[in-house]
């Protein structure tokens, strides 16, 4: 089946590919033209390629590894639900509850998913200001990457990419910045593109305690930190597909506690 299919239904559907290059079954889709473009940027910083229908004709569904999500301007319904408070508010604004054989995740006040695992197409709901919400959307979308990459064991960190290798960060501290990984075909992907991953690739955590030295991690330890530390949510804890990618991952890279007084962000380093 492919997705020629949709484009007969309505021409003025358009779709984006995530990281075309490197062929994953990942696509977004617009039906409003004037959304789409508020959307632009935010899909460059992900390395969304817009396809052509030459492209589209090319592309079949995949069971349990093809997603698409349909972005979509929240109708008044939706965006009341949006608003709505939620018992587990007091741990921030992010929730997800299940609704019979879907999983509804929610971002208060900014827009709201329906996915589920055997489904191709899911649906993002988001209020109109994207501009405002850039960062809360970006939030979202990581979010819906993290999901849809799980089957293919790709893991995903809030963080940035340091010469030694990445980062592992908070979403606010990391500027909303991410990075995905793809063990077997040994890359990283962040918002500078794709890039091999280096031997004696390191993974650092920040730690405000320490002065003027760097801490090794066990493996044990840097397990349990990246484990607690990604992007992957949900109630029910790691799929067992990011688990056994972080395992495989720790064996591969080496932990660090890295002194926070000595790392200077990416937005400092940009004005420099």
């Amino acid at each position: 089946m492919s997705f020629e299919v949709e484009l007969v239904m309505n021409s003025e559907v358009t779709y984006y590919q995530y990281q075309k290059e490197l062929d994953y079954p990942v696509f977004v889709r617009f039906e409003d033209k004037d959304f789409e473009h508020s959307f632009s940027s935010i899909l460059d910083s992900f390395g969304f390629t817009k396809l052509t229908d030459a492209e589209l004709k090319t592309v079949s569904l995949e069971q349990s590894q093809t997603k698409v999500l349909r972005i979509n301007k929240a109708s008044l319904r939706v965006s009341k639900q949006i608003d709505q408070g939620h018992s587990l508010d007091e741990y921030g604004p992010e929730n997800i509850t299940q609704l019979g054989s879907y999983d509804v995740y929610k971002y208060k006040g900014v827009g709201m998913l329906i996915f589920g695992d055997g489904n191709y197409f899911w649906e993002l709901g988001v209020k109109s200001n994207v501009e405002k919400y850039a960062n809360e959307i970006k939030t979202m979308m990581v979010r819906y990457l993290s999901w849809a990459l799980a089957p293919k064991g790709i893991i995903s960190f809030w963080g940035v990419p340091v010469d030694e290798g990445i980062v592992v960060m908070k979403p606010k501290e990391a500027n909303f910045e991410s990075i995905f990984i793809d063990i077997e075909a040994g890359v990283y992907i962040t918002q500078d593109g794709v890039k091999d991953m280096p031997s004696g690739m390191q993974v650092l955590r920040l730690d405000e305690s320490l002065k003027g030295r760097v801490k090794r991690m066990s493996k044990e330890e840097l397990v349990s930190f990246l484990s607690t530390n990604n992007c992957y949510f949900s109630y029910q804890g790691l799929d067992f597909r990011v688990r056994a990618a972080i395992y495989e991952f720790v064996t591969m890279v080496d932990g660090y506690v890295y002194p926070i007084e000595n790392f200077q962000p990416r937005n400092e380093l940009d004005a420099a």
